[in-house]
């Protein structure tokens, strides 16, 4: 067993109002989506893991509406990466992740009937939303992902740290979180300045946060359990021939030094605004969506701290992840 390390955090999290609210809906649309089914999810893994919770803490100035269909994507991610685990990584069974790969793609590109959870919850979340080429694209790269996990764990190959790191942005569906969070706030920002190579840097580095951590603080559940050969911790490990404990290390360093990058950058947003000459309204959605990255590192922190999503044997989680009522609690800071 890994020990997980103390993670710093210098932005600070908040709970939406709406918390309690977004999870009966999340509850009733799994339930609806048919993945309360047992496999990978029985009820009582779904509130230990509190899937419902993870929107609110991440997003916690969303409308309600904004936030439901918010939650209900990642809600959706969630349960497609924890199926494939359970039905098709842990078994290494190569055929049936690309069947699984397949019809999920098929779903997107809107041919065939959806036959299970993940096909359904996919299908019925593209008919409420509004996805340009890019989310397909992205959405296609978050199931290629899996299957690139699933190849490499089928062959006991450990990968290279770089190539990893890099694939697990895609893993974590890094674009797409980054996009939800800038619609919450209602950015509008030019595509040009996205585009830039600060503001590049700024994503890759919010995606890099939560998808290492997420590594060390599952280690146990996944990778100690021979269900993935696909871990940065055992790529450092192999890497720079290290004890377990050590590789943890590292890979705790480097979150470290990603957020002190977004860090940077969100320092050089000021300048990049009078570089692109943004007016006062395209300024205030810069600094909107900013805020809006620093609330979802926080709350993703919280939540992956309390969730028990990932441990060898979940408990509920905290009562302390439920929105307090009445006048004066709308922005509850967690610290």
């Amino acid at each position: 067993m890994v020990e997980v390390p103390r993670f710093d955090m210098p932005f600070a999290a908040r709970l939406s109002p709406h918390a309690d609210r977004v999870r009966e809906h999340t509850r009733s649309w799994v339930r609806d989506m048919g993945m309360l089914g047992g496999a990978p999810w029985t009820e009582a893994f779904y509130d230990a893991a509190d899937y419902g919770g993870f929107g609110p803490l991440t997003h916690p100035t969303a409308s309600f509406e904004d936030l439901k269909h918010i939650n209900d994507w990642h809600t959706w991610g969630f349960y497609v990466t924890d199926a494939f685990r359970e039905g098709f990584l842990r078994p290494r069974n190569v055929v049936g992740g690309k069947a699984f790969v397949a019809g999920l793609k098929s779903v997107l590109g809107g041919a065939g009937s959806p036959l299970h959870p993940a096909e359904k919850g996919l299908a019925d979340l593209v008919t409420r939303s509004t996805l340009d080429p890019d989310d397909l694209t992205h959405l296609s790269e978050f199931l290629d992902a899996l299957l690139w996990e699933l190849h490499n764990t089928a062959q006991g190959r450990v990968p290279d740290p770089i190539d990893l790191v890099e694939m697990r942005r895609r893993s974590v569906a890094t674009e797409l979180s980054a996009k939800l969070a800038r619609a919450s706030v209602r950015a509008e920002l030019p595509e040009e300045l996205l585009r830039n190579s600060t503001m590049r840097a700024l994503v890759d580095s919010f995606g890099d946060v939560p998808a290492l951590r997420q590594e060390i603080v599952g280690f146990d559940r996944t990778y100690a359990t021979g269900a993935s050969t696909t871990s940065a911790v055992l790529a450092v490990q192999r890497f720079f021939d290290c004890e377990l404990q050590q590789a943890v290390s590292v890979v705790a360093d480097l979150i470290a030094a990603r957020l002190r990058q977004i860090g940077s950058v969100l320092g050089e947003l000021p300048s990049l605004a009078d570089e692109y000459g943004l007016d006062a309204e395209a300024r205030a959605g810069l600094h909107r969506y900013a805020e809006a990255l620093k609330s979802w590192l926080a709350g993703e922190l919280l939540w992956t701290s309390r969730s028990g999503r990932f441990s060898s044997v979940p408990t509920p989680s905290p009562k302390s992840f439920h929105s307090p009522s009445g006048l004066g609690t709308a922005a509850l800071v967690i610290r």
